[in-house]
């Protein structure tokens, strides 16, 4: 006999032997544990493995069941996907939303309205404060100027209350001096009228 007609005769004989066990390849755990109990219950010969028809129909068969249960675990996992984009966007869309509003919130909260022009309230702080320092240095200005004028009113009413007073003691000089005057020029009238009676 040749080798290929002995090769084909322990090939046969090995599938009939086998093949009462090539249901239990089935319900294997996992395609791996599968093929390796086929590739260890195979039978030798010279340098090549001889495995049953039944047990590769068998794993093929798995190995199918694996494929489509995959495909529809990829298919299921699509859809899941395609429906939690859907819900990224929607959620993405009402953040922007909620961003926007927001931002129109703060806005709101923000900004001022001073005369009818819309400011935000650091630059209103700005103007309050710049208005309460210019107008506290105008106050300053004008009480440092008021103190030269009062310094200046208080020397001219000293110096009018002076001249007052001289103008009273000289008043009253020279109504003494009048007087003087009078009772002299009374005097020398009198003298005057003796001596012309006296002729």
């Amino acid at each position: 006999m040749s080798k290929g007609m002995i090769f084909r005769v322990l090939v046969a004989g090995v599938c009939l032997c086998s093949s009462a066990n090539a249901e239990s390849f089935q319900s294997g755990p996992n395609l791996q544990s599968q093929y390796t109990a086929i590739v260890e219950k195979a039978n030798n010969y010279q340098e090549y493995k001889v495995i049953k028809e039944a047990s590769l129909r068998a794993l093929w068969r798995n190995a199918n069941d694996s494929l489509n249960k995959e495909k529809k675990n990829v298919t299921t996992a699509h859809v899941k996907i395609a429906a939690q984009q859907k819900t990224i966007s929607e959620l993405q869309n009402n953040l922007t939303a909620k961003n926007q509003n927001l931002q129109e919130t703060q806005n709101l909260i923000d900004n001022l309205s001073l005369m009818g022009i819309n400011i935000s309230k650091k630059s209103y702080n700005t103007i309050m404060w710049g208005l309460v320092i210019g107008l506290a240095g105008a106050l300053a200005y004008f009480i440092f100027i008021n103190k030269g004028f009062k310094k200046e009113a208080y020397y001219r009413i000293h110096l009018f209350e002076e001249l007052t007073e001289e103008f009273k003691n000289f008043k009253t000089k020279a109504n003494e001096k009048e007087k003087r005057l009078a009772r002299e020029l009374q005097t020398e009238r009198n003298a005057l009228e003796e001596m012309l009676s006296r002729r």
